[in-house]
């Protein structure tokens, strides 16, 4: 069986309310600065997995375009890495001015499957170009403004999110693109390692393990809208990735 844990973390990234437009639109970013870094532990019921890090590396450019370069990174830890050692590490290339991706790297290792694959992404012409260790290249339509699983994650926390509404989505990974919806749900203050905080939880019917199960999100009632606390429950129990340590935060 796949490593469930770092799917919950990934998929639960996949985020994003897709809307019309201009594609060299301009969203000012609101939730985070460069120097952001949030640290998660990952976990099955009550057994420790691993960690996963989100990360706002730095400031650079990619095709004379000013961008974020954002990683997310899972690693299993000792018990996990002898059933099923976990190294993953992804980017995404932001551009800076309108929260869209430029370029999605994944580098994957679980267990015995490695991945690796860079897209550069094309918006005003609506196509990406995949270039795959394995499979080698090729070149797909997308959506207009369509986001990878990193970059939707930090543009739905520029978005306003209202209880009761219910949000389109749009992502893209490992060549495919998905569509789905996710449900702004109610408040709650969630107890986690790194504090207590008010929150708004997000609901989707998009999982990792099946379309029944529901991936419940905690995010912090602010312009920052830090992701706290992030449960799916699967058919013997549930996982959970729940916010340790953050730094450099607005």
């Amino acid at each position: 069986m796949r490593f469930a844990i770092v799917f919950l973390f990934f998929y639960i990234s996949g985020i994003a309310h897709v809307t019309a437009g201009d594609p060299l639109r301009t969203l000012p970013n609101k939730a985070f600065p460069v120097g952001e870094k949030l640290k998660f532990s990952i976990g099955w019921e009550f057994i420790s997995a691993g960690t996963a890090t989100l990360e706002v590396e730095q400031l650079t450019a990619h095709r004379d375009r000013p961008c974020y370069l954002i990683s997310a990174t899972t690693v299993s830890n000792a018990f996990f890495s002898t059933l099923y050692p976990v190294k993953d590490r992804l980017e995404s290339y932001i551009d800076q001015d309108g929260l869209y991706p430029l370029k999605y790297v994944k580098n994957t290792s679980e267990g015995g499957y490695k991945r690796n694959f860079t897209t550069e992404f094309y918006h005003e012409q609506r196509k990406a170009t995949i270039d795959d260790r394995d499979s080698g290249y090729k070149e797909i339509a997308i959506p207009e403004m369509v986001q990878d699983i990193i970059s939707a994650f930090y543009y739905l926390r520029n978005q306003p999110l209202e209880i009761g509404k219910t949000l389109s989505l749009a992502t893209y990974d490992n060549g495919k693109i998905n569509q789905a919806t996710v449900k702004v749900v109610r408040k709650e203050t969630i107890s986690v390692d790194a504090g207590e905080f008010h929150c708004i939880l997000v609901q989707t019917p998009i999982g990792p393990f099946n379309n029944k199960s529901d991936l419940n999100i905690w995010l912090t009632d602010d312009d920052r809208k830090i992701p706290v606390l992030m449960k799916s429950k699967i058919a013997i129990g549930s996982v959970r990735a729940e916010l340790v340590e953050m730094s450099g935060t607005f």
